[in-house]
């Protein structure tokens, strides 16, 4: 089974090595992980976005997963 790493943006030094079928499940490990992380540390929810990359076993990038929070624009009379 191939293998994967996810990592998250500005923390490269933790790789997590992951065994999926294919790009699209582990792109689905990869949403699935930094939900777990947003749940565990909701504080976080105020930084904005979060970007999380999907690199195949020769580090090459196969999937970006982009995640924003955004303010609603509040209307001017």
């Amino acid at each position: 089974m191939p293998q994967f790493n996810i990592v998250f943006a500005g923390r490269e030094q933790d790789r997590t090595i992951i065994e999926c079928v294919d790009v699209a499940a582990a792109r689905n490990q990869a949403v699935q992980r930094l939900g777990a992380y947003l749940a565990q540390h909701p504080g976080f929810a105020d930084a904005g976005h979060w970007r999380v990359i999907v690199e195949d076993d020769v580090g090459r990038t196969v999937a970006t997963v982009i995640i924003a929070t955004v303010s609603p624009r509040l209307a001017t009379p």
